[in-house]
């Protein structure tokens, strides 16, 4: 037994065949059933490329919105760059002047120190001269007052000299 497709499945109708129709019929029936499937193939295909169509088209779109996306991030962080390095720039410029001024105020303040220092020195310079002077006029002082005690004495020995010299 021989199956066979039902050709009313696939839209196609059933023909009749009649043993004088069916050389005949066979060759126009075969023509036919040609015409059919090619034009169903070209359905398909165009259906099919429609579709691959549409879908490139969303690609495309998706692919756009992505890079106006992407070139918008891009130009929100080559911004926030931009901002970041003019605060950089600030920053540095601003550290380069506090070290700058910060140089000036330690060599204001050696300058200083080194004045200080040489006052501090004529200081001890005059006070070791003081000191000095002091000393002698110590030993002076001394000498003076040993040789006032000597005139002292001898005065007083005078004096006893006179008053002695005077009862007699």
């Amino acid at each position: 037994m021989h199956k066979e497709l039902n050709p009313e499945l696939f839209g196609e109708k059933k023909v009749v065949k009649t043993p004088s129709m069916d050389a005949a019929s066979s060759m126009g029936a075969a023509s036919t059933n040609n015409y059919l499937n090619t034009d169903r193939q070209i359905f398909e295909l165009r259906s099919q490329n429609q579709a691959l169509v549409d879908q490139l088209n969303k690609v495309v779109a998706t692919v756009n919105e992505l890079i106006k996306s992407s070139n918008n991030k891009f130009e929100r962080q080559q911004a926030q760059l931009g901002r970041l390095e003019q605060s950089h720039n600030g920053l540095a410029t601003e550290a380069g002047q506090k070290i700058t001024m910060l140089s000036q105020r330690v060599n204001e303040r050696r300058t200083l120190d080194a004045k200080v220092q040489e006052m501090v020195d004529r200081h001890n310079n005059v006070i070791k001269s003081f000191e000095v002077r002091m000393n002698h006029m110590q030993k002076l002082l001394a000498e003076k007052e040993a040789q006032a005690i000597a005139s002292q004495t001898a005065l007083n020995e005078a004096k006893m000299e006179i008053a002695r010299l005077k009862r007699l």
